[in-house]
């Protein structure tokens, strides 16, 4: 029984430190879109697709600034709308400056 507990224990173990390793692996950089009516601050991916932030799992500790590179993961919100519809809204599940922000 032991070695069941032990087994159990190291592959949930292994499994939650894959899952810690794929967090924070999107680049975006920030644009600010603040001119447009209802719009702030967006994301823009590599390749050109925008989101809008509709919440955080934990607000980040770094002020934004209109170029800045950073690294994200996100899951779309479904069924929620904004007065700025430039992109899918999206809410962040880890924000990180891009080490380059210094």
């Amino acid at each position: 029984m032991r070695k069941l507990f032990l087994i159990a224990f190291l592959f949930i173990f292994v499994t939650c430190e894959d899952e810690e390793e794929q967090l924070c692996n999107i680049k975006a950089t920030l644009e600010d879109y603040s001119d447009l009516d209802g719009c702030g601050f967006v994301l823009m991916l590599e390749d050109s697709t925008i989101l809008e932030i509709g919440d955080y799992d934990e607000e980040p500790d770094f002020s934004f600034r209109d170029g800045m590179t950073v690294n994200i993961t996100y899951e779309e919100m479904k069924g929620i709308a904004t007065a700025c519809m430039v992109g899918t809204i999206v809410r962040i599940t880890c924000m990180e400056k891009n080490g380059s922000e210094g």
